[in-house]
């Protein structure tokens, strides 16, 4: 690692390509040569030249978290990191089956001034957050990290989040890091800073270097979380769930319980209201990759 953070810094006054070079070759044999090519490519293409401290912090980070040996351990130990090398003492990391669903997840990990308006956030706020809006899906799918006052065009709720929520809670910046993890789940990463510092352009691009690193060292962990939808349905809504999972229409369903189709409807919005899903899609994820966890 020495030896890699040097050659960052002899980069600085000397050719960037070839500490590319030594970057890539150094971390081959740790799986992260593929990485290390794409990132070359993206770094050339938009022409972000990081500054070594920027290299140096997301290898501590990197570092840090490679000695984990769950997903639970991986999550603590990201947290203090991300308070000893980013100076973030506001953070947050959501999981679930999808995107969607890991705003709702039941059990974040939450440190600073999240602590105390957590309750808050799951009782009112996770439909309205401000990185589940569809222009942070948009972004996210571009990059794995992006701040809040980049998003434009927010509706009414994010809008109403930002300014109603985090903003009451002397949370005055937010952005987030989207991590790949194993079974196709989702996890967020959420920065906040309570002076309103958000990250400039060449903070935002090495958290996304980060970011696809860190997914690759989660993916790899046991201890993977899957909501345990079962839990807040009853048997006959179970039935049905699993039933929506297997591909049945409403009318099959209807046949198969001996139901009404206007019964079945409404039976399926309140399975997706307890198991917070948005459509039949998103429930047969829930459904199916919980079932192989099992």
């Amino acid at each position: 690692m020495d030896g890699l953070l040097g050659a960052f810094k002899a980069s600085v006054l000397g050719d960037r390509c070839m500490a590319l070079h030594v970057l890539r070759i150094t971390l081959e044999p740790v799986q992260f040569g593929d990485w290390c090519r794409r990132e070359e490519w993206t770094l050339a293409s938009q022409s972000v030249a990081l500054p070594v401290d920027e290299y140096e912090r997301v290898f501590a980070i990197l570092d840090a978290c490679s000695e984990a040996e769950t997903l639970d351990a991986f999550k603590n130990v990201l947290m203090g990191a991300l308070h000893e090398h980013y100076d973030c003492l506001n953070t947050t990391f959501f999981t679930g089956p999808t995107f969607v669903t890991a705003f709702s997840d039941p059990s974040p990990v939450v440190t600073g001034r999240i602590t105390p308006v957590i309750d808050e956030y799951q009782a009112r706020w996770y439909p309205k957050d401000v990185f589940a809006s569809a222009q942070s899906r948009v972004a996210l799918s571009k990059t794995p990290a992006i701040s809040a006052d980049k998003l434009g065009g927010l509706a009414s709720d994010s809008v109403s989040y930002l300014r109603d929520f985090l903003y009451c809670k002397q949370l005055h910046s937010a952005s987030v890091m989207h991590l790949d993890l194993a079974n196709d789940c989702h996890g967020l990463v959420g920065l906040f800073d309570s002076e309103g510092r958000e990250p400039d352009r060449t903070r935002l691009h090495a958290m996304g270097l980060l970011s696809r690193q860190l997914s690759n060292l989660a993916k790899l962990l046991p201890g993977q979380p899957l909501p345990s939808w079962r839990d807040c349905l009853s048997p006959r809504q179970i039935e049905l769930a699993e039933l929506v999972a297997d591909g049945h229409t409403n009318e099959e369903i209807a046949a198969i319980l001996n139901l009404g189709v206007d019964t079945v409807k409404k039976y399926v919005s309140r399975v997706f209201a307890a198991t917070r899903v948005r459509n039949r899609a998103e429930l047969v994820k829930l459904v199916c990759v919980s079932s192989v966890d099992r």
